[in-house]
């Protein structure tokens, strides 16, 4: 699974930080920035690490908000390309290329906050990366993140008819024609990450569902927006906080 997702990104991160174009901030949906949602609003002087930092643009956002930032991918590509975000930005964000199911490079309740955004449909076992979480933040700590959510994507994006089965979870499978390489990711219901955060030894405290049924709240943007009438009936995104007990 790892070799597979890290391959993936090694051969098109140059191509997605050029295309997508990714704001400098904490953004969980194409139409919802964590200013409206405020689940990270105060994390001055906080140790954060976050899962799976890809260029690095939420990790910056962070690191201006006061907090003590550490980022960990497992694309050499990608984080080169944050390293230099950050330099630009002129922040202190410490990047190590790693795996977020196997965080043993970091001492048992090292950190404050745990984050991700989008990280988790790359992830194969949910219940490995949990763990590893926990175990890394202090007791009491949260961990809050945003993934696809899984209902969305099952929608023909022009019929609104269910074309999958929200029971078809695991390995996914998507073809390009002008790559060498397929893109693998996991599908994983609700209930999945639910239950994988409890057994971590998780709390789940909110669990979030941003969008809008009126499809004029919905802007242009790299993560589908081009759908404002699917994106009305269906959430695009899950967000989860929970706490370390």
């Amino acid at each position: 699974m790892t070799e597979e997702v890290k391959a993936w990104w090694e051969l098109t991160a140059e191509w997605f930080q050029d295309e997508i174009d990714l704001d400098i901030g904490v953004n969980w949906t194409g139409s919802t920035t964590d200013d409206d949602l405020t689940l990270l609003d105060d994390v001055a002087g906080a140790d954060v690490l976050e899962l799976g930092c890809g260029g690095g643009q939420c990790s910056v956002a962070l690191a201006r908000r006061g907090a003590n930032v550490t980022g960990i991918d497992l694309s050499a590509e990608q984080l080169s390309f944050a390293r230099d975000l950050a330099a630009e930005y002129d922040v202190d964000v410490g990047f190590l290329q790693g795996d977020v199911t196997d965080l043993s490079t970091f001492p048992d309740e090292r950190f404050d906050v745990a984050f991700n955004a989008y990280v988790l449909q790359w992830v194969d076992d949910l219940a490995a990366c949990f763990r590893e979480t926990h175990r890394v933040l202090r007791p009491g700590g949260r961990f809050v993140f945003a993934m696809p959510h899984p209902v969305y994507p099952l929608a023909d994006p022009d019929t609104h008819t269910v074309e999958e089965s929200y029971f078809d979870t695991g390995r996914q499978v998507t073809q390009y024609d002008d790559l060498d390489r397929d893109m693998v990711t996991y599908r994983h219901r609700v209930s999945d990450v639910h239950n994988a955060l409890v057994g971590a030894g998780f709390r789940v405290e909110r669990i979030r569902e941003p969008g809008s049924d009126n499809p004029d709240d919905y802007e242009a943007g790299p993560w589908g927006e081009e759908q404002p009438a699917l994106l009305a009936k269906l959430p695009s995104t899950l967000v989860f906080e929970a706490r370390a007990e």
